[in-house]
């Protein structure tokens, strides 16, 4: 009897799923864009230093323009609009897609170019979106096909690699932060000290979780080593038995940084939680024993 002979990495990653849990995917990145073209943004004054964005290049008076903070927005908005509406307007993908990208990396690089001090609260939905255009790009046309024939929900659209490049991508995000703090400051960057310093600065006042951390040098020290060992790891949700362990770790992480700080986290947890734990082979199965019921 023949061995049948096992299916290479690269036909693992064409490998395709129903397209529900990308389609979720899509709906949480869609909104947090719709937040980003919302955002009320202040412009600071000063003078600009380096390469920080992808438009460092312009001028100082195109970047503190209005009317190249209005073109990013309209683009941006005019992206989320098409790509909600692609059922009712296949013909639109995949430039709703990457009017949205464009949107979204302009407006918040113009952010980035005009203010003294950030977080990386949007670099996460920005690069997934950028994933989820490669995707659309390339199978434009078998999507406008199922979406045209009214069997968009029942077709294995979705190739295997646009999930693992996206946990990859959240792991090595998680992983530059907790190494870029080993990198710079060293294990001593878990003295305790330091983050019983934020909190008190920056840190909610009537929080509980405020008061415990100043209250006790020797569990905020504990927490700082905790993020330092969770944050580095975050690469190694590539393997799938690790992952929903990471992904816990890093739920709490995300759950003490929204419970003591105004950090705007929210959309990098509710990310990270979607792909680290076990949503995709729950909403899947799900999927499939509907399609079987048709």
């Amino acid at each position: 009897m023949l061995r049948q002979q096992p299916m290479s990495w690269l036909a693992r990653l064409e490998e395709r799923t129903l397209p529900q849990f990308n389609q979720l995917v899509i709906w949480l990145l869609l909104a947090t864009a719709t937040v980003l073209a919302a955002w009320p943004f202040q412009v600071a004054s000063g003078q600009r230093h380096g390469v920080v964005t992808l438009i460092w290049w312009l001028p100082d008076s195109a970047v503190m323009s209005d009317i190249t903070w209005h073109f990013f927005r309209g683009l941006l908005v005019a992206g989320i609009v098409l790509w909600l509406l692609q059922h009712a307007l296949p013909w639109s993908l995949p430039w709703s897609c990457w009017l949205t990208v464009i949107g979204f990396t302009g407006r918040w690089s113009l952010h980035v170019e005009t203010t003294y001090n950030t977080s990386h609260i949007f670099h996460m939905a920005n690069m997934l979106l950028i994933i989820q255009a490669l995707w659309i790009s390339g199978d434009a046309r078998l999507i406008k096909q199922t979406l045209a024939a009214g069997t968009y929900w029942q077709t294995p659209l979705v190739p295997r690699w646009v999930s693992l490049a996206s946990i990859a991508y959240i792991g090595l995000f998680h992983s530059a932060a907790g190494i870029s703090k080993l990198f710079f400051s060293g294990p001593a960057w878990a003295n305790g000290t330091s983050l019983q310093l934020w909190t008190y600065l920056w840190g909610r006042p009537s929080s509980p979780s405020t008061q415990l951390l100043l209250s006790s040098r020797s569990f905020t020290r504990a927490l700082q080593v905790f993020t330092l060992v969770v944050e580095s790891s975050g690469l190694l949700a590539v393997f799938p038995r690790l992952r929903p362990w990471i992904g816990l770790a890093l739920l709490g992480f995300y759950a003490g940084v929204l419970a003591t700080f105004d950090y705007g986290f929210q959309f990098n947890a509710i990310l990270t939680t979607v792909y680290f734990l076990p949503v995709e082979p729950w909403l899947t199965r799900r999927a499939q024993q509907a399609v079987k019921r048709l």
